[in-house]
């Protein structure tokens, strides 16, 4: 028999903790104490809880106590759910805490307006037990996620400074006595420069380009190219995708799948390496570099933009940017195992998309930025968001949708049909959070 609850007189409001040695604090939120009282008792077996009866004495137990996820009635007097979600998000201290909307509102008009004041799901009365308690542990687990991710991403830029500093002091060794007293040292300059300015860049631009500079700039120091070519290619990777800055980076969000443009985004989006490549177009000596820019998005087997070139027709330095590029995004898209998940995808992806030759190259460097001991599981699995699952990836744990049917069994290798119907139950969130596949490395 499901536990259901209706809306009734209201009663006074009252705040409640127990469970203290309990480390995740779910907030209720509510003005009907039989409201507060249901939920609290599908909950509190498993999470410390604390109580609101208005949405001011919500705002300052969320200031105080900072909850881990926040469920919020709509219909309450003086202050509803939507005025408070939107004050929630509003504070630097509490935009991150997930609040879910527990209403009876069926309105047309009602999920979107809660959507756009922040809310990240509803729970509807009459409410389902099953369902709170799914929902609820659904969200934590992405919210803790998130938060590990934000971690990593925030310790990225140490090591990767730290990293910076051993590649350059190996390049440095490398250089012959006719390359120091060549033009080399004025694109070491150069590189040092812009450096600097994407340094001061706080956001996830900056911190990329730098790391995807340094992962092909060093592939391509241990393929033995000349220092040269090493520093136009980091230049090269450095800039790859300045394109897409100002209007073009308003214009879509660095997270938009091409799937997920409009047709105006999609235009703009394919436009990019060919504004990066005019950077360079009235700078002789750096034609090959705008060249490298302007192919990081060709396909090794054909079917990438600009120019739709093919295997070695794309040039080095883009095949090398383009496997960085893969090998970043995919590193920082999970929590454990990340520098051998991210290799594991670019071999996923030869020969179609990136160069198979010369993936091998880019271990040592891939280790160095992406791996953390402490992080690193034992069980070679990973989480992994939807839009990060690729063919060929093998899953470590059965994919059931909300209403736990298996869509997927353990073992299974994916497939175009099999990612398909996972991101499509995620859409339709039927599916929170990622799906488990086993990680492996092939030195």
């Amino acid at each position: 028999m499901p536990d259901t609850v209706c809306k009734g007189a209201a009663t006074e409001g009252k705040l409640t903790m127990e469970s203290q040695e309990k480390t995740t604090t779910i907030l209720i939120v509510d003005d009907i104490a039989a409201n507060v009282m249901l939920l609290k008792g599908l909950l509190k077996k498993e999470y410390a809880i604390s109580t609101a009866s208005s949405g001011k004495e919500a705002l300052e137990i969320a200031r105080t106590t900072l909850p881990d996820l926040i469920l919020l009635d709509i219909m309450m007097p003086e202050m509803d759910g939507y005025e408070v979600c939107q004050a929630l998000k509003a504070d630097a201290a509490t935009e991150k805490i997930p609040v879910l909307f527990v209403t009876a509102l069926l309105e047309p008009g009602d999920e979107t307006k809660g959507f756009e004041v922040g809310a990240v799901d509803f729970i509807t009365k009459p409410i389902v037990g099953d369902v709170v308690r799914a929902r609820v542990r659904a969200h934590l687990a992405l919210k803790a996620a998130q938060d590990e991710l934000a971690e990593w991403n925030n310790s990225l830029k140490t090591r990767l400074l730290q990293s910076i500093k051993t590649i350059r002091v190996k390049t440095d060794e490398l250089m012959s006595a006719e390359e120091k007293a060549s033009d080399l040292r004025g694109y070491s300059m150069t590189l040092d420069l812009l450096s600097g300015v994407f340094e001061l860049m706080e956001d996830r631009f900056g911190i990329r380009a730098r790391a995807i500079s340094e992962l092909a700039g060093d592939a391509a120091r241990q393929m033995k190219l000349s220092g040269l070519e090493v520093a136009k290619i980091r230049l090269a990777g450095l800039l790859h995708d300045v394109g897409t800055l100002g209007k073009v980076k308003d214009l879509i969000r660095e997270d938009k799948n091409e799937s997920e443009m409009t047709a105006n985004e999609v235009e703009a989006y394919h436009a990019h390496p060919l504004r990066g490549e005019d950077l360079f177009t009235s700078i002789e000596d750096l034609q090959d570099v705008g060249l490298m820019v302007r192919g990081h998005h060709e396909l090794y087997g054909g079917g990438g933009f600009p120019d739709g070139l093919q295997g070695e027709a794309i040039p080095l330095g883009a095949r090398l940017i383009a496997v960085a590029d893969v090998i970043e995004r995919a590193a920082n898209s999970v929590s454990d195992n990340c520098s051998e998940f991210a290799m594991m995808k670019a071999r996923l992806y030869a020969p179609i998309v990136l160069d198979p030759t010369l993936i091998r190259h880019f271990n040592l460097i891939s280790r160095t930025l992406y791996f953390d001991p402490k992080k690193t599981l034992t069980n070679k699995e990973v989480e992994v968001p939807p839009n990060e699952l690729v063919s060929g990836m093998r899953l470590s744990r059965d994919v059931n949708n909300e209403a736990r049917m298996l869509l997927l069994q353990k073992g299974e290798k994916l497939d175009v049909s099999g990612i398909s119907l996972i991101r499509s139950n995620c859409r339709m969130k039927q599916i929170i959070g990622g799906v488990w596949v086993y990680v492996y490395n092939e030195d």
